[in-house]
């Protein structure tokens, strides 16, 4: 009589574990927890258990994705039925599952997350209200001060600076440096979209630059030249070397490159060029570091470039197929590229800093 009973008990359990498991009447898709807890009970078993995907817990608690329902099931353990429910959960395709639910009660496994996902849903929530109110501006923060740098460079004999939108925009001065001493320049043209500005100064340099006839080729090797951090590291001159690795820039913007060339904040608005020492590109953006990723450098190309310069009736010189040495490269390259600083107020610079999209390369005092 009592091997029939555990036989008995022994064809009950095969049967609700092939229940679980959906090679039958699939019991996790159509019964509640509370009618499935009744047909363990009912079938012998003291213990069960009901496993989700840990993607479809949320911060308002457990949840079911359409007519999805968490796997479950029962057994003499709660080992035993944990086993089969994460079974059942990890072979459904879900994702990663863990056990939310043992005999009707909540894991503490579950809560912790649910607690976290809530946690962290409110620093969310505080970082995003702290971005929104605007920042606190005294009497004092009305003092015009060099808040950022960046790099341009000469197109002309006559003083004219080609640089990146981004790097004059707001600024209630913009001033240069030319052979050790300051100039101010004038804002001529802006063009926000692609990011180019041009600048007059009253400096007739030695030395400019010519615009390529051509747009960069791809692997094509380039050279990138300006101040990258600006002063926080030396007021030297900085060079980085490196190819075209893509002919288009970030979101498929086909009026950009790409390029390995190291390129940092500061860098924006210096010139990017070919051995000849022609302007083939603007540096204008670096996107990896703000993601954490490898680095993707952006330049504009050449014939964006041109194609602005020119709507402004000013005459530049077009490039030459003639390589350089290094010497004839390097004495074009400190004579022709250009240290800007952006001046601004101290409540300028707090509301740029609060905005999500900045771009300025700041001094570190103002960050």
């Amino acid at each position: 009589m009592i091997k029939f009973l555990n036989m008995k008990k022994l064809i009950c359990f095969i049967f609700i574990a092939i229940l679980l498991s959906g090679c039958g009447p699939t019991i996790i898709n159509t019964k509640t927890a509370e009618e499935f807890e009744s047909i363990a009970r009912a079938q012998g078993y003291s213990f069960t258990a009901r496993a989700q995907p840990i993607n479809w817990i949320t911060e308002n608690g457990l949840t079911e994705t359409g007519d999805k329902k968490p796997a479950q099931g029962a057994g003499t353990t709660q080992t035993q039925a944990n086993q089969i429910a994460l079974d059942i959960c990890n072979n459904s395709g879900y994702g990663r599952c863990i056990i939310t639910k043992e005999n009707g009660r909540m894991t503490y496994e579950a809560e912790s997350l649910i607690a976290s996902l809530k946690n962290k849903q409110k620093k969310t929530a505080k970082k995003q209200e702290q971005k929104k109110q605007p920042p606190k501006i005294v009497a004092e923060d009305k003092e015009v001060v060099p808040a950022a740098s960046g790099s341009g460079f000469y197109i002309t004999s006559s003083g004219y600076i080609l640089t990146n939108n981004h790097v004059i925009d707001g600024c209630r001065k913009v001033s240069l440096t030319h052979d050790g001493k300051e100039f101010e320049a004038s804002v001529i043209a802006t063009d926000s979209k692609n990011d180019l500005a041009i600048l007059k100064s009253s400096v007739r340099p030695s030395k400019f630059y010519k615009i390529s006839n051509d747009d960069p080729k791809l692997l094509e090797n380039v050279i990138i030249a300006g101040y990258p951090l600006g002063k926080r590291v030396s007021s030297a001159i900085k060079t980085s070397k490196g190819s075209v690795t893509s002919l288009a820039g970030y979101g498929d913007n086909y009026s950009n490159f790409q390029t390995d060339a190291a390129l940092n904040q500061g860098n924006s608005g210096g010139p990017i060029m070919d051995n000849s020492g022609n302007v083939i590109g603007v540096a204008v953006a670096n996107f990896g570091k703000r993601v954490g990723v490898e680095s993707f450098n952006f330049g504009i190309k050449s014939s964006t470039v041109k194609s602005f310069v020119s709507s402004n009736d000013i005459n530049f010189t077009t490039g030459s197929k003639v390589n350089l040495s290094n010497e004839q490269l390097s004495n074009l390259i400190t004579n022709a590229t250009i240290y800007l600083e952006c001046w601004l107020t101290i409540a300028d610079i707090k509301k740029i800093l609060a905005e999500e999209d900045n771009q300025k390369a700041f001094y570190s005092q103002y960050q």
